[in-house]
């Protein structure tokens, strides 16, 4: 069961893609399971870091969350694919290292082990980066950031993905229908291989 997650900075096409990908592999007899963005889903029901207490707080209910959905995942057919909007290393966008580190260490886990969830992981650049006419909140209502904390929170998630040993990163050469077709070459081929 292939596992890919499908992450980057704010307003980058990661939800596009991912009913781009899932109509792919629809179309191809597969079976698709699409895992939503954690951090949306709490925060469209009203739990947001000042009501945590703090952006740790909130990131340990996203970290949580995610691991929660994953672990639904377990006795799914293996031919299917699984699409994730967002893994556990995204927190690296939002965290300083050290509070990185204290919600893996809270669920025993170092890096590699948080890597080793996922088959391949897909980072859409921001349209802040290359793009940035094209940036804006009007894709998801809670969006908070502007452009350069977008730019900030794309150069983090990448250098928390880092260490993943499939990290396709794709960036916004040529038009946005150029990058998402890219994209589910990309990712077509890597499920084709695993």
């Amino acid at each position: 069961m292939p596992k890919i997650v499908i992450t980057g900075g704010p307003c980058a096409g990661k939800t596009t893609l991912m009913g781009l990908l899932a109509a792919a592999f629809v179309g191809k007899g597969r079976e698709v399971v699409l895992v939503n963005e954690c951090a949306t889903e709490l925060l469209a029901q009203g739990i947001t870091p000042d009501s945590c207490g703090s952006v740790l707080g909130f990131q340990r209910h996203v970290f949580n969350l995610q691991l929660e959905k994953e672990e639904r995942l377990a006795g799914m057919s293996d031919d299917a694919v699984v699409l994730l909007d967002r893994g556990l290393m995204d927190n690296a966008g939002y965290l300083p290292e050290e509070d990185l580190n204290i919600l893996l260490a809270e669920h025993n886990m170092t890096r590699a082990d948080a890597y080793a969830r996922y088959d391949a992981v897909v980072h859409l650049v921001t349209a802040a980066i290359g793009a940035e006419k094209f940036f804006s909140h009007e894709t998801n209502e809670h969006r908070l950031e502007g452009v350069e904390e977008a730019v900030r929170v794309d150069e983090a998630l990448r250098a928390g993905w880092a260490g993943h040993p499939n990290l396709q990163i794709i960036d916004n050469q040529g038009t946005f229908e150029d990058k998402l077709r890219r994209a589910v070459d990309s990712v077509t081929a890597l499920v084709e291989e695993l």
